[in-house]
């Protein structure tokens, strides 16, 4: 192997894949090269790759253990790196904080795990056994001889926080575009809460959200949950003015809430969200919060927000605000209502209750990014290879981090993104799961659009889920819809991370929907999710109109698609038949059908089955077209009917569903 090509290894630059065609494509040196050089890499400079190879090779095997190294709590073995001559040295690792050193007389009788010659010298892994280590991360000092390095010892389960194994039912949404109460244009925490109360009676045990992350308050156009500005932190828009100790006995608010602006966004019934307006009016309201806050809050209060802003300090100061305590105190209102709303779940005796949602990356020009930058790769983006979804490959242009960045300071920007993501909730799905272990980069190569897959430190980005989900308390639940090594589907269900499924894409070889006992057990199974059609829309063939009307595809196309999805719902027809004794055809009612595709799936084994908000509320326009950004409104539309008329709409299908999956059917 050539140094160049050893490097494209040891850096984690993929040399081939398999394209969703079953093709094997094989990059070419000069994309690979591309690759390298987003990485600060001059592909031309045999001296600095020959100092790469050795760093990421050899340096490793010349110390005692990496600077961040795994315990897998089900063997407790620690592994260490030596000379096979030292053998005959004692051994001695401290774990200072937990007051506990494991010591040996030597590393003789004990298994070698791996081994790699430097020089003539032979140096050796060795596997030493430890006692009973709590789960998390913990400073420890290792000792051979006179040798000694301080590590970072990660202690870390099997599988990640797990619940009871039983069937249970949820609801997954789009928090913004549920009907608000106060009537401020966009769904809120007390709304939230309304759902919390919906759920528990229909006896379901969680609720799935959109991601919560911070987006741009001075750009109200860029609605995305998606391509946020930071995903350490929580969109202000989220926060009920009402739920705020602030708004108690506060004049300034009570005018602002009588004045025109606020009223004319309450008799407002627009089908799309005008986010100028709503921002203004929102951030209108948080400063008359804030100002009642600074004046008349008591000590216990300003004592808690205080140590709120130490706790979080490190997150907080990436906002980089002019008015950084008032930006500080509407993340600490949101956290508080966010934990309100898990803790009332699960009071009400839901049994996971809020389920957060990650995005798999950050806008390049957001604080996260602009905080962390030392952590992406240059002018590299991150997206998916071609698709029968999208044939020429996505760009979502999300900048890629740097996998070899990544792992500075023992992974610590990753286990806060993880940590700040899992506080205040009972579970996490992480979108694009593939990510853990590799990325589709797209960059310009020679003026014309390239990419290919680069890996990520797969083992200590799954132990950080692990750990932290024990933590937290907090499930995790991997979208894993695409392309998916093997690798990592087999990892993910080892670890207990639920996987993600979409009816529409679980297909047998003929195209045919999967029968009942061959979908996923531990898995979350949906009918739709926000990137494809909600179901009355697609059973109607509404999102086809609405394509031509937006003129993302033309008469051709749109008959074809047309003539693609009458076999598609004469496939569904017959999925539904095998489980239920009605009569349906293709022009039945699509709630009648959605109804009994409902109870259909309600029947499977797959442990967690979600019910959309939007699906319930007979939506026909989607809430996002993927390849689209301002041909439609993505990320705006809201629903049509209150949480409460909804569930009184669909009350019998809801109960029905509850009675087959709790089985008193």
């Amino acid at each position: 192997m050539d140094a160049l090509s050893q490097l494209f290894y040891l850096h984690g630059i993929g040399y081939e894949f398999t394209k969703y065609t079953g093709e094997q494509v094989i990059f070419s040196e000069g994309t690979r090269k591309r690759a390298l050089q987003c990485c600060g890499v001059n592909t031309e400079d045999e001296h600095q790759i020959a100092q790469l190879n050795y760093q990421l090779d050899v340096a490793p095997w010349l110390e005692l253990a990496p600077d961040t190294s795994l315990v897998n709590l089900t063997d407790n073995l620690f592994y260490i790196r030596i000379d096979e001559r030292q053998r005959d040295l004692p051994v001695a690792i401290t774990l200072p904080k937990l007051n506990v050193t494991y010591e040996r007389a030597n590393l003789h009788n004990l298994a070698i795990t791996g081994d790699y010659y430097v020089h003539g010298v032979r140096y050796i892994e060795v596997a030493v056994p430890l006692g009973a280590i709590p789960v998390g991360y913990h400073q420890a000092l290792v000792s051979v001889g006179e040798q000694s390095k301080e590590i970072q010892l990660w202690a870390t389960p099997e599988k990640v926080f797990q619940v009871d194994d039983t069937k249970r039912t949820g609801l997954s949404l789009q928090l913004y575009t549920v009907k608000n109460k106060a009537g401020l244009g966009v769904g809120d925490f007390n709304d939230l809460l309304e759902l919390c109360d919906l759920c528990a009676q229909q006896h379901m045990d969680y609720i799935l959200l959109n991601p919560l992350h911070l987006l741009f308050a001075q750009q109200s156009g860029r609605a995305s949950p998606y391509s946020p500005n930071s995903r350490a932190l929580l969109n202000p828009l989220y926060i009920c003015v009402e739920l705020s100790a602030d708004a108690k006995n506060n004049p300034q608010l009570d005018a602002l809430l009588h004045s025109d602006e606020v009223k004319a966004l309450f008799n407002s019934n627009e089908q799309f969200i005008n986010y100028e307006k709503v921002s203004a009016v929102k951030y209108a309201l948080f400063k008359a919060l804030f100002s009642h806050f600074e004046a008349h809050a008591s000590a216990s209060r300003r004592d808690e927000f205080a140590q709120f802003c130490k706790q979080n300090a490190q997150t907080l100061t990436t906002l980089n605000s002019a008015n950084p305590t008032f930006d500080y105190y509407l993340q600490w209102q949101a956290k508080l209502q966010l934990s309100h709303c898990q803790q009332h779940c699960l009071n009400k005796g839901m049994a996971i209750g809020l389920i957060n949602d990650l995005a798999v990356g950050c806008a390049g020009d957001g604080v996260e990014y602009q905080s962390q930058q030392s952590l992406f790769s240059d002018n590299a983006n991150v997206g998916a290879p071609p698709d029968p979804w999208a044939q020429a490959g996505q760009n979502w242009g999300l900048p890629a981090l740097n996998p070899q960045q990544l792992k500075n300071d023992h992974f610590a920007f990753y286990r806060s993104l993880i940590s700040a993501n899992m506080q205040g909730v009972g579970g996490l799905r992480i979108d694009h799961v593939m990510a853990l272990r590799r990325l589709w980069w797209c960059f310009e190569n020679n003026h014309t659009q390239d990419g290919c897959y680069v890996y990520y430190p797969f083992e200590h980005l799954l132990a950080i889920l692990k750990i932290e989900s024990h933590l937290n308390q907090c499930i995790v639940i991997g979208e894993d819809l695409g392309i998916v090594p093997p690798e990592v589907k087999h990892a993910l269900a080892a670890s207990g991370i639920y996987s993600n499924s979409l009816l529409y894409f679980e297909k047998q070889h003929d195209g045919e929907f999967l029968p009942l006992q061959e979908l996923p057990k531990h898995c979350l199974i949906m009918i739709a999710n926000h990137d494809v059609p909600p179901f009355c829309g697609w059973w109607q063939t509404d999102d086809l109109d609405i394509k031509r009307q937006y003129q993302l595809i033309d008469d051709q196309q749109y008959q074809q698609q047309l003539h693609e999805r009458q076999q598609e719902k004469q496939r569904l027809l017959r999925f539904i038949q095998l489980h239920s004794a009605e009569q349906l055809s293709e022009t039945s009612d699509a709630m009648c059908v959605y109804g009994e595709l409902a109870k259909a799936l309600a029947r499977s084994e797959t442990r967690l089955f979600a019910l959309q908000l939007d699906d319930l509320d007979k939506q026909t326009y989607p809430v996002n077209i993927p390849g689209t950004n301002t041909e439609y409104p993505n990320w705006r539309r809201v629903l049509t009917h209150s949480s409460n008329a909804i569930f009184k709409n669909n009350a019998s299908t809801l109960a029905a569903v509850n009675s087959i999956r709790k089985g008193y059917e």
